[in-house]
């Protein structure tokens, strides 16, 4: 695995969704006809064979972003990027890295996120990529196939 093959995507998460700034960029960059379209998405899709790693950082604590958490799930939060954008072109998608409540921790703790957000690094290509759908589970009409 080539570092050319990993894509990071790293932003803030507000207001339950992607910055305004990102939607044009993923509107610009992952175009339709080149990432995907007609019957190549998911693991047909254009950018199949590269990886993408979600890098996170949010000032909730983990326990306010889990199912019965003032939040709910994460998960929940980064399904549209996760799997409509990133999983939709193509791309094996790695474990988000979250970085839990930043804007209030000490200088100490932002040192040790960085160091494991390092390590990650180090080791995406040892990393299991989230399940998606697989084109070949479907019929040419996207149908289900019998088993």
């Amino acid at each position: 695995m080539q570092w050319a093959d990993l894509v990071i995507f790293h932003f803030p998460i507000y207001w339950f969704s992607m910055p305004a700034i990102m939607k044009g960029w993923i509107d610009r960059v992952l175009i339709s006809g080149l990432c995907y379209g007609g019957m190549r998405f998911y693991d047909r899709g254009g950018l199949a064979g590269k990886k993408a790693m979600l890098a996170v950082t949010i000032g909730g604590q983990p326990h306010m972003l889990e199912d019965g958490g003032i939040h709910g799930a994460l998960e929940d939060m980064l399904r549209p990027i996760l799997r409509g954008t990133l999983a939709y072109t193509g791309m094996a998608v790695l474990p988000p890295f979250v970085a839990h409540h930043v804007p209030y921790i000490s200088q100490e703790q932002r040192v040790a996120l960085l160091e494991q957000y390092r390590q990650t690094l180090q080791r995406h290509a040892e990393l299991v990529h989230l399940r998606f759908p697989s084109m070949d589970d479907f019929d040419n009409q996207l149908c289900p196939k019998q088993l």
